[in-house]
């Protein structure tokens, strides 16, 4: 090795090799500090993208859940209308199959009558002021629920409970716009099959209402699972292995020893020529 006062690439290289080391415990530190491998994007550029769109999926499964923890809200909002409803329309048939008697007098119609349309109303009131968060839910609004973290079409799930609010000419349920007479045994007679369409129509409703519930359960059980393992994967890319940075870091600290080591021999060769000529 040739050894000169003008230049010294020994040194140079040494100071290259530190700078190189130090660098590399700081990263390993900041690793351990933070507990996450990439702290920025440029740490390892493609890991630092594929962490942020499994943060975007996970995020956006999140709200979806909420967003169907809300239709479960909705739909049990709607069953409890019905509920109140049905319960009325059954009212309704029992007071029907009694104005079926042609024992009845006429004042005994005219106070089965009365209950019979105050019901009716009722019912009508209960849909009409049916709503979720002021959105109206048997007036045939058509609702839908982000159900997922994409903007699939398949993410989205539409859905209307019907104008059940509509007057039965309208295809509604009975309301006082669709009296059911109860005046005599024949219109008695005929309201029942009436009054057995309504409550045929609100089974239906409330099935299809479980149904919604049950499906909008599945899918927050399906989301949250979903959001389990993208946040392991996310884990395994984004955050520290503390073992293997920790060995990392001694490793690191020895060679940034051994450099300053050899920095110091290195330092020291041009005085050792120094003191060569002066001897």
């Amino acid at each position: 090795m040739i050894n000169s006062v003008n230049s010294n690439p020994t040194a140079l290289s040494g100071q290259r090799t530190l700078n190189s080391t130090q660098q590399a415990q700081e990263r390993q530190i900041e690793q351990l500090a933070s507990g996450k491998r990439v702290n920025r994007a440029a740490d390892d550029p493609a890991a630092s993208a594929i962490i942020e769109q499994f943060a975007a999926q996970i995020v956006g499964s999140n709200q979806a859940a909420r967003n169907l923890n809300d239709g479960i809200s909705l739909a049990q909002t709607a069953e409890g209308a019905l509920s109140t409803v049905t319960d009325n329309t059954q009212r309704i048939r029992e007071l029907a199959v009694q104005a079926g008697n042609s024992t009845l007098s006429s004042s005994d119609r005219a106070a089965i009558q009365g209950e019979v349309d105050a019901l009716s109303q009722a019912s009508n009131s209960t849909l009409r002021n049916a709503n979720f968060n002021g959105q109206p839910l048997f007036q045939g609004n058509q609702l839908s629920i982000q159900a997922g973290p994409s903007a699939n079409p398949s993410d989205r799930i539409s859905l209307s409970l019907g104008n059940l609010s509509a007057s039965a000419a309208e295809g509604g349920l009975n309301s006082s716009n669709g009296r059911i007479d109860l005046s005599s045994e024949s219109s008695a007679s005929s309201a029942l099959e009436q009054i057995d369409a309504d409550l045929s129509r609100l089974n239906e409703q409330r099935a299809s209402l479980g149904a919604l519930n049950s499906r909008f359960e599945a899918s927050i059980a399906n989301l949250q699972s979903g959001a389990e393992n993208l946040s392991a994967a996310r884990s395994r890319i984004a955050d520290t292995d503390y073992a293997a940075t920790a060995s990392r870091l001694a490793q690191e600290r020895i060679r940034n020893e051994a450099g300053l080591a050899v920095q110091t021999q290195a330092n020291a060769s041009p005085r050792q020529v120094l003191s060569l000529l002066r001897s």
